[in-house]
């Protein structure tokens, strides 16, 4: 995957995260109070009805983690080592979030690791991917050590 493909990849999720709300003018004006109670009212209601998230069988998750992994190693050029959670988001989503050697060093003990967490939306396409902790491999898995 070539850099500009990247950058267009990261554009296109970057969008789908920006969904302007209810209340925004597209002239700029503030809205007035009415119109704002008013929607807050409707937010709540739709709120109020969402559906429970969905369950998933086991095809489903092995899916999801594959794709999180191939869409990981063509955004970031790394290999997931495992996958060490997955589930849905509030949006009927998936958060799956993959260990990454970040760093090589012998002894392997020493290896540097990061969690990534890659965001899909319900169908499996990519909504985008963030850093969490890095460690080495060596420390406990209660937050580093610390």
């Amino acid at each position: 995957m070539t850099r500009d493909q990247k950058a267009a990849l990261r554009a296109e999720a970057r969008e789908r995260r920006r969904r302007p709300s209810e209340d925004e003018q597209p002239n700029g004006d503030e809205p007035k109070q009415k119109e704002t109670e008013e929607n807050g009212e409707r937010e709540a209601r739709s709120r109020a009805k969402r559906e429970p998230l969905r369950g998933a069988g086991s095809d489903e998750f092995g899916q999801i983690a594959t794709q999180a992994r191939e869409l990981l190693r063509s955004v970031r050029g790394v290999e997931a080592e495992s996958v060490s959670g997955i589930g849905r988001t509030s949006a009927n989503g998936w958060k799956v979030t993959l260990e990454v050697v970040e760093l090589r060093r012998i002894p392997e003990s020493t290896d540097v690791l990061a969690s990534y967490e890659v965001e899909l939306d319900e169908k499996g396409e990519f909504l985008g991917f963030s850093r969490g902790r890095r460690y080495s491999r060596s420390q406990a898995e209660d937050g580093g050590g610390r």
